[in-house]
């Protein structure tokens, strides 16, 4: 039978106990959090990129060379921060796949006019 010593009150317990029972401390640290698990900014940033690459698609104005690269460049930024965020289990999944499915509409698109 292992004694360790209490972490609020410094007396003597069993080692497998969870809180002292002297002055109620709790005896386990809690569990660490990964370092990314509450940042959700790359899904955010995805979602937000994503949303406004399928906005442009519905301009009816004809597009040059620099509309059609800052189109690519956005959906491009969109799709790989989602699915580093997907990667890296991050919170917010469900934005990081809502933005990635929108870059990969946008860049297919892109594709289509960059062709005709």
């Amino acid at each position: 039978m292992a004694m360790v010593y209490c972490r609020g009150c410094a007396r003597q317990l069993h080692e497998t106990a969870h809180t002292c029972p002297q002055c109620g401390a709790p005896q386990f640290a809690a569990p660490a959090t990964p370092a990314g698990a509450g940042s959700s900014w790359k899904a955010i940033t995805s979602l937000i990129l994503g949303i406004l690459c399928v906005l442009t698609l519905f301009d009816d104005s004809e597009w040059d060379n620099d509309t059609l690269t800052g189109l690519g460049l956005f959906a491009g930024i969109a799709l790989l921060l989602g699915i580093l965020s997907i990667h890296q289990k991050n919170s917010g999944n469900g934005m990081a796949i809502a933005g990635v499915v929108m870059a990969v509409i946008s860049l297919l698109c892109l594709i289509g006019l960059s062709a005709s």
